[in-house]
């Protein structure tokens, strides 16, 4: 009966012979999340950070008069 017990815990422990690495269930994991992405940080862009069509172009010319369109807008206001 000692015989088979022995063998027993020998063979649980040899299950465990590789390192573990602990992480707490609290703990924020490493690496890239749902909202992060590769970025690491959840980003909102601003009206300002609108990305620019190729110049010479005509949406980049609509884009620029639609620009100073709302320049003027801003400085002449009713």
């Amino acid at each position: 009966m000692r015989q088979p017990a022995i063998l027993l815990c020998l063979a649980l422990a040899g299950c465990a012979a590789r390192p573990f690495e602990y992480r707490s269930q609290n703990e924020i994991p490493e690496g890239p999340g749902f909202l992060t992405g590769e970025a690491g940080a959840f980003v909102l862009r601003t009206g300002d950070s609108v990305p620019l069509p190729p110049r010479e172009s005509e949406e980049y010319r609509e884009f620029r008069e639609w620009r100073e369109f709302q320049e003027w807008k801003r400085r002449n206001p009713r």
